[in-house]
């Protein structure tokens, strides 16, 4: 699904309200019940796993989101696609399942896409280890809501040169060299450079201003379709080139075109 059309609105009613009054409920219990479970790991490749609870989540989302919205379809990264032509329940269960096996920062990430546009009505991404909660509402704003306290998400007005560049190891070991390439790049125009967490917590990351750019190669829809909706709905982009995915304030992305 190519990115540029991932973000077109698409108004069918589901806005703030439904946000923070239907769907985060669900989110939150459902994430909240698997934290610090026993689980089994199964290998889907080199580095990339899978485990009991990513399936248990996923399969309690899609049940009891079909019963917030009847119509929608789903595309999930464990069971795969049963989308419709009006609404798409995007779900990543575990985005990070390395992070969630290692008792690290995981995500659940859940968006809602009008396929017919492309459009990206509604995001959620909530960390369960640390209770933190980014949502947006296709425009409504981005929010934060941590230790109770809620605040609306902007992107950092990076100086020059300042600011910390995060990023995302492939996958495929043999696109390392690419990746590190990239990164050498960034780091010419930022303070530091550092691997942090998942997908959809490293894009929020910038658009609540910590992070001046996030890039990573290979990125699938349900990655970062609701952390892309947070970015936008904050003041920030996001551009693809060819496998490699950069999100940030547009001024960022004209630095890294630019180096």
């Amino acid at each position: 699904m190519a990115m540029a059309n991932m973000m077109k609105n698409g108004d069918y009613g589901y806005n703030l309200a439904f946000c923070e009054e239907k769907l985060i409920p669900v989110i939150k219990k459902i994430a909240d019940k698997h934290v610090d479970t026993p689980f089994e790991i199964e290998k889907k490749g080199h580095g990339n796993f899978v485990t009991s609870v990513d399936k248990a989540i996923e399969q309690e989302l899609i049940e009891q989101l079909h019963d917030l919205i009847p119509k929608a379809g789903f595309i999930a990264e464990e069971s795969g696609e049963d989308s419709k032509s009006e609404l798409n329940w995007v779900i990543d269960p575990i985005d990070g399942t390395t992070n969630f096996i290692y008792g690290l920062p995981y995500a659940v990430s859940v968006a809602l896409m009008t396929p017919e546009t492309g459009g990206t009505l509604l995001g959620v991404v909530y960390s369960p280890k640390t209770a933190k909660l980014y949502y947006a509402c296709h425009g409504q704003g981005s929010f934060a809501i941590e230790n109770g306290i809620k605040k609306r998400l902007s992107v950092g007005a990076f100086p020059d040169n300042e600011g910390i560049a995060i990023f995302g190891m492939p996958y495929n070991r043999e696109k390392t060299e690419k990746i590190f390439n990239i990164a050498k790049k960034a780091y010419g125009f930022s303070s530091d450079l550092k691997r942090v967490g998942p997908s959809s917590l490293d894009i929020c990351m910038v658009a609540e201003g910590k992070a001046k750019l996030y890039f990573e190669l290979d990125l699938n829809v349900w990655d970062i379709c609701a952390g892309m909706l947070i970015l936008t709905e904050a003041g920030g982009n996001y551009r693809q080139e060819d496998d490699l995915f950069l999100f940030g304030a547009d001024k960022v992305l004209d630095s890294y075109k630019g180096e």
